[in-house]
């Protein structure tokens, strides 16, 4: 997980369910989530309680976090609203499969691609990284990349816009 350490970025349901889904995971599975917030103490606390210490790193700020991306097995993002999601983008050129909670534009870049679960729900966050940390689902990610994201993508989109076309209408008038 890369993001704020606050309360719209939910790390907490995100330690929780890790929690849950560890006697499950690969042995040596890790919790690795960077940036910082006010939630930071917190968290630590939370990890403490829940025995997490070994396992959950808080690595603080990480410049350019994306350059990690290739050595995660799973990317999470937890948040209970995501503008646009931009770190699922990331995720998703890096090849990484993706749980992400169903949070607007968060649900929206992962729709059809990775796994969403409803804001909050332990269980189904649970489900879905044993789901793809057990390597069963597969992954499209750059297939849905260009599709969607890519440059060609974008400039098609572009055109296609009801105020663009009224202009290209207009000028060729």
């Amino acid at each position: 997980n890369v993001g704020r350490l606050h309360h719209d970025k939910d790390q907490a349901t995100l330690i929780r369910g890790f929690h849950q889904a560890l006697p499950h995971l690969p042995l040596n599975s890790l919790l690795y989530i960077a940036g910082k917030g006010p939630l930071g103490q917190e968290l630590k606390q939370l990890i403490t309680e829940l025995d997490l210490s070994t396992v959950v790193i808080l690595a603080g700020n990480v410049p350019d976090a994306k350059r990690f991306f290739k050595a995660f097995d799973v990317f999470v993002l937890t948040s209970d609203r995501e503008p646009f999601g931009m770190v699922l983008l990331e995720a998703m050129a890096a090849e990484l499969p993706i749980v992400c909670s169903d949070c607007g534009g968060g649900g929206e870049v992962v729709r059809g691609f990775g796994q969403l679960f409803p804001f909050g729900n332990l269980t189904q966050l649970k489900s879905a990284i044993l789901r793809l940390s057990s390597g069963s689902e597969g992954n499209s990610s750059t297939d849905k990349l260009n599709k969607l994201f890519s440059d060609e993508a974008a400039k098609e989109t572009f055109w296609k816009l009801s105020f663009v076309e009224a202009i290209v209408d207009k000028e060729n008038n």
